[in-house]
């Protein structure tokens, strides 16, 4: 629909109340952003010389005003749509200075504005904020990118893109580089509504599935064998993938339609996977 991007803001805004988004309590929160942070601390003493590349920056640039309190200082932050606004990032930066995450070496300090956004970000944060942006070719020097990072963003991405994205990946990621991607495979219906459950969507065909999936929430309905077969097919290796699952009762209920039957129902009870990965 016409200014479809702005209409669905709002909406987040002032209807659902979904932004500013609930932040408290940071340790719960930001879980996922603490952990890939965690991870780089504990994996490599130059942190704040490193240069990191964040797929999928969203509203409020929560992950790299995280990764930013512990210590890195330069960032690429991309994503397919201009999302990020200044109100947003300022509740991020507000909420990270009274509750901040554990262990953290500071905390954002000043505020952002929405006519100098991108200047104030790379100045104040070190955040190189690109969007909207096509990941598949980020222009960026190979071998540049020491660490690549996303937060429930592939599963919104259809597979061949995700494989140009990937094989993008592997040229700017340098010899001794490290990604880490958390993955949701649920129906991400199922957040919003209480009626159906995260396995709602494997009742449907592709076909139907079509229909049922707009391009502004959209989601690829991959598995973990997909994506592995991805990484390994761009020449990285699987480091650690460490899965997690659902209720088994849950899932019974579900009628799995035949387009899904090759998964088996082992694969289909995972909910979502965090992978750390290294080139080949």
């Amino acid at each position: 629909m016409p200014a479809g991007q702005k209409v669905y803001y709002l909406f987040q805004r002032y209807v659902t109340k979904s932004y500013p988004r609930p932040l408290s309590p940071t340790i719960e929160s930001a879980e996922v952003q603490i952990s890939h942070a965690q991870t780089i601390v504990a994996t490599r003493s130059d942190v704040g010389t490193l240069t990191l590349l964040e797929f999928g920056a969203g509203w409020d640039l929560y992950a790299n005003m995280v990764y930013y309190c512990y210590g890195l200082n330069h960032q690429i932050a991309i994503d397919v749509r201009r999302w990020a606004r200044a109100e947003t990032i300022n509740a991020v930066i507000a909420h990270l200075q009274k509750d901040p995450p554990p262990g953290c070496i500071r905390v954002p300090e000043a505020p952002v504005s929405d006519t100098t956004l991108d200047a104030d970000l790379e100045r104040l944060y070190g955040i190189r904020y690109l969007a909207p942006f096509d990941g598949r070719a980020t222009g960026l020097t190979a071998g540049s990118v020491d660490v690549v990072t996303t937060t429930s963003v592939f599963e919104h991405v259809p597979e061949p893109i995700c494989d140009a994205i990937f094989a993008e990946c592997r040229r700017v990621i340098a010899p001794d580089g490290m990604m880490r991607h958390t993955i949701d495979y649920s129906d991400h219906y199922a957040h919003a509504d209480p009626s159906i459950t995260s396995y709602n969507y494997v009742r449907f065909g592709r076909r139907t599935w079509t229909l049922l999936n707009p391009g502004i929430h959209y989601q690829n309905r991959l598995r973990t064998p997909d994506f592995i077969r991805l990484f390994e097919k761009n020449s990285f290796r699987i480091v650690a993938c460490d899965e997690w699952t659902g209720d088994a009762q849950e899932f019974d209920r579900v009628s799995v339609h035949q387009d899904f039957a090759h998964y088996g129902s082992d694969t289909l009870r995972v909910l979502g996977a965090h992978f750390l990965l290294q080139p080949i």
